[in-house]
């Protein structure tokens, strides 16, 4: 499993690098455009509520407030605006539906038959060893 541990992580770098780049746009301002809400501060606004599900649903964490100091208290101040908020269920009903569709897709992989072929040759091929 080490070797799907380190892949996992290399999917994260680049992420990290975007992460980055939003971290210094926010270099002295609440929002992207000062202290008020923009337009690029709406186009990224499903972090502040979409980031969160993930990171409890993976028991991960990609933006703290000691890696991402700004884009945390963005997101944190972004995600109580009423225009936000407003917008999203609550954080509950998204794990629960992040969950549920997840649970579908892991099924449907399972269930597919090129994933019973895979198996059943790495089964075999365990076997013969």
């Amino acid at each position: 499993m080490p070797s799907i541990w380190e892949a996992s992580k290399g999917a994260f770098a680049p992420a990290i690098e975007n992460l980055k780049l939003l971290e210094e746009e926010l270099e002295g301002k609440q929002f992207s455009g000062g202290e008020r809400i923009g337009i690029v501060d709406i186009a990224f606004g499903w972090l502040a509520t979409l980031v969160p599900v993930l990171e409890e649903i993976h028991a991960l964490t990609m933006i703290d407030e000691d890696r991402f100091p700004l884009l945390y208290a963005w997101m944190h101040e972004l995600s109580k605006l009423p225009v936000i908020a407003d917008c999203w269920p609550p954080h509950e009903e998204l794990v629960s539906k992040f969950l549920l569709v997840e649970s579908e897709l892991v099924t449907r992989w399972f269930e597919s038959s090129l994933f019973s072929e895979k198996l059943l040759g790495a089964c075999v091929d365990w076997l013969a060893s």
